[in-house]
């Protein structure tokens, strides 16, 4: 018995001592390459910090020749015409947006003043407020001819009526 368990004894400490050897080479490869990854860092940052000192106009040359070189969708920035182009964008038609469908059809007593103030006013109709200034147009109402500021309320004057603001 005590042969075997001298061997059993070596074979535990020849796999304890590959288990040691293996992670000290490990470790050693963990080192070089954090070693080396510092090293690179460094350099880089060194080199972008010298050229930046050197020259501070180098990296927006580089940036806008490249934008140059790209071409820019003018619907995802709002623009048609390239500068240095020397021409002004042509007009043209506009871009089509959602319209709102009522289920009704607004006439002049669905409106109330909401609030006046100077030449601007906002009024209320079911389910919206409308923000109006004068020469606007309101589906109702028309365009707005004048609006006027006062104690009572306001009064608002439009092509098919007069509104009038209630006391408070």
């Amino acid at each position: 018995m005590s042969a075997s368990a001298t061997t059993m004894s070596a074979n535990e400490a020849g796999s304890a001592a590959q288990r040691l050897r293996a992670a000290t080479q490990s470790d050693r490869m963990v080192r070089l390459l954090s070693l080396c990854l510092f090293v690179l860092s460094t350099g880089f940052f060194t080199a972008v910090t010298a050229i930046s000192y050197m020259d501070p106009g180098y990296f927006d040359r580089l940036l806008m020749a490249r934008m140059a070189e790209i071409e820019i969708d003018p619907i995802a920035v709002g623009s048609t015409a390239k500068a240095g182009d020397g021409e002004a964008p042509a007009e043209g038609a506009a871009l089509p947006v959602p319209e709102l469908v009522r289920p009704w059809v607004l006439r002049p007593q669905d409106f109330s003043i909401v609030m006046v103030y100077g030449h601007e006013a906002h009024l209320a109709s079911p389910g919206e407020l409308w923000h109006i200034q004068v020469g606007s147009t309101v589906p109702g109402l028309g365009k707005i001819l004048a609006i006027e500021a006062s104690k009572d309320g306001g009064l608002v004057k439009a092509e098919k009526a007069t509104l009038k603001g209630m006391p408070q």
